[in-house]
């Protein structure tokens, strides 16, 4: 044999053997699913793209898999579509589950240098999905990447014909349909959270009896002004009597019913007005309240309102009265206006008068001029109810707790846990510690730091009332509840119009320059003033933060202060704030966003 030839032999032979000991050595995913090469792979299309015009490539005319649009224009030269189905893949994992194949997407230039190619406006792909995701289940398009798969962000699914699209700038890139499933913590702790969320006063009976003595206004509410204000009735509590009446016939006595103040307090007695919790001390008085403490529920959780014909020939009525619902915030609770009836405001010995808390209107509230509350700013600036729900998922993007974002919530912290203990603390006027050395949850992050004058005051709170009451675990328990509640699922929109919406938010609209997650959340360390038409005052103008835009439809109104009614609203000041990188939009593009938002 020749030497020569027989020395190329070995060389080549361990040239094999060292790509395999290198290929054993990877043991990633990627590694693994890349081992068989062409061989587990199927060529579903191929296609010449020019430059200038771009166009719609798909495997199937008649039953497309997959469908790529290229822009004309956004390729830096002319270039050849491959792509290829992977017969076998690993299973995504996590909060994802597989919705079809795995494709494999090649854009490669035709020329022959090495200058690389660029897609300088992404191309956009649909995904046929197998099946249909149920809520909480969402159709969106996973990306392999770093040894494993994850969400894209821009993600818009379309029920029509079941197919879920995204948009990528990548040339060379793996994608397949998934459906990600919206996080939900479980466990014993997120059942005692609930209790305490919904039952707990926290002693507040201090603030809410012995300071606004709002027992008195409430002993003598009827069930008609007090739905007006925004109660909401649990019917799992109301007393017997009340659900004869007002299910039966007698019409005249179920509207004698909704204008009788006993029947109120009989409600509340039951502890069926959800977050009212009476005290009663008066022996010769039992269903007259001697004091009051509310619970978090009173503007947190809202109920599945009940049809109830109130008169003959008509149509019935939906009244708030049914099971509990968690996450939505009770945009109805008209707080100021039932505070301003208050002895103690109508007394006049309040620093706010009673035009300032009938200001604030349904929906909002102004914590921070309470009594003996650190924050206290002098500043007239009532702020909208937050929605509860989608924590675990908002954790992982960085999300700001509270409208000027002060707690960074992540995976392996507890600030989550610490924006109650605020609350409880200093709207409530309990003896907490939060903010000093001495509070109960110390494993938070700061997003957006307090200025000093805030921090000085705080200090000077716990000189004067030391100490801390408030328990751990009680706090950690109503984090766990809260990492409990998912969005609900979208109402109705017209999905042409939103599938627009959709291209316009990551495209010329610009939208996704601050709601830059896949949640709608904003970059860390980003907060706005100038958003609102009335930048906001006092502390809130170290900046709001950008919220999660999931559920947008069961929160109106919108913005930090509840000045956007309506999601159209919201476009249109959009699109009039002084922001440098929002463009022009037609009414057209705005109303396609609003039914984009309405899809979330």
């Amino acid at each position: 044999m020749n030497t020569g030839y027989s020395r190329t032999i070995q060389y080549i032979l361990r040239f094999v053997v060292l790509l395999a000991v290198l290929g054993g050595l990877g043991g990633t995913a990627s590694a693994h699913e890349d081992r068989h090469g062409d061989r587990e792979k199927t060529t579903v299309l191929k296609a010449f793209v020019p430059a200038a015009t771009g166009g719609v490539f798909t495997d199937n005319p008649y039953n497309p898999r997959i469908t790529i649009s290229i822009p004309a224009g956004a390729l830096s030269a002319d270039a050849k579509l491959i792509v290829k189905r992977r017969k076998r893949s690993r299973a995504p994992g996590g909060t994802l589950t597989a919705a079809g194949p795995v494709y494999s997407i090649r854009l490669k230039s035709t020329r022959h240098d090495w200058t690389p190619l660029v897609l300088e406006r992404p191309m956009e792909v649909a995904l046929a999905t197998d099946r249909v995701p149920e809520h909480p289940q969402l159709g969106e398009v996973a990306i392999y990447r770093e040894g494993g798969w994850n969400r894209m962000m821009a993600n818009f699914y379309r029920a029509s014909d079941s197919r879920v699209l995204t948009q990528t700038r990548n040339t060379r890139v793996r994608l397949r349909a998934v459906f990600r499933t919206l996080q939900a913590r479980t466990g014993p702790e997120v059942e005692r959270g609930r209790e305490l969320y919904t039952e707990e006063t926290w002693g507040d009976e201090e603030i809410w009896g012995d300071f606004f003595e709002l027992h008195k206004v409430l002993n003598n509410v009827t069930p008609n002004m007090a739905v007006g204000i925004g109660a909401q009735v649990d019917i799992t509590r109301v007393p017997q009597f009340i659900v004869d009446v007002m299910l039966g016939d007698d019409f005249a006595a179920k509207q004698a019913a909704l204008d009788d103040p006993a029947v109120a307090r009989a409600l509340m007695k039951a502890d069926a007005i959800v977050g009212i919790r009476g005290v009663y001390n008066d022996p010769d008085n039992p269903d007259m309240m001697t004091s009051v403490g509310l619970t978090c529920a009173v503007c947190h959780v809202t109920v599945r309102p009940t049809p109830f014909q109130l008169e003959a020939d008509a149509d019935p009525v939906l009244l708030p009265i049914g099971p509990l619902v968690f996450g939505p915030p009770n945009t109805r609770m008209d707080a100021g206006l039932l505070l301003s009836f208050t002895p103690r405001v109508q007394g006049g010995s309040e620093n706010v008068n009673i035009a300032d808390y009938q200001g604030w209107g349904p929906g909002r509230i102004d914590p921070r001029f309470f009594p003996n509350n650190p924050f206290n700013d002098g500043v007239f600036n009532p702020s909208s109810i937050p929605q509860h729900w989608n924590y675990l998922d908002l954790a992982e993007q960085g999300y700001a707790a509270t409208w000027i974002g002060v707690l960074q919530t992540r995976p392996d912290n507890h600030s989550l846990a610490s924006a109650p203990e605020c609350g409880i603390d200093l709207v409530l006027d309990r003896n907490g510690a939060w903010g000093t050395p001495g509070a109960s949850i110390q494993d938070i992050e700061i997003g957006n730091p307090l200025p000093q004058e805030f921090l000085d005051r705080l200090e000077v709170a716990e000189i004067t009332e030391p100490g801390n009451e408030l328990l751990k675990q009680d706090l950690l328990d109503v984090e766990a509840f809260l990492q409990s509640i998912v969005s609900p699922a979208p109402g109705p929109f017209d999905e042409t119009r939103a599938e627009q919406g959709w291209r316009l938010f990551y495209g010329k609209a610009n939208c996704a320059a601050c709601h830059s997650s896949g949640e709608g959340t904003g970059a860390e360390g980003k907060y706005f003033t100038n958003i609102v038409e009335n930048p906001p005052q006092g502390l809130l103008s170290i900046g709001i933060k950008t919220p999660g835009l999931r559920g947008l439809m069961f929160t109106a109104p919108y913005f930090h202060d509840g000045s956007a009614a309506t999601l159209a609203d919201v476009v249109q000041r959009y699109t009039s704030a002084d922001i440098p990188e929002v463009p022009d939009l037609s009414g057209d593009e705005q109303m396609a966003l609003v039914e984009y938002m309405k899809s979330l």
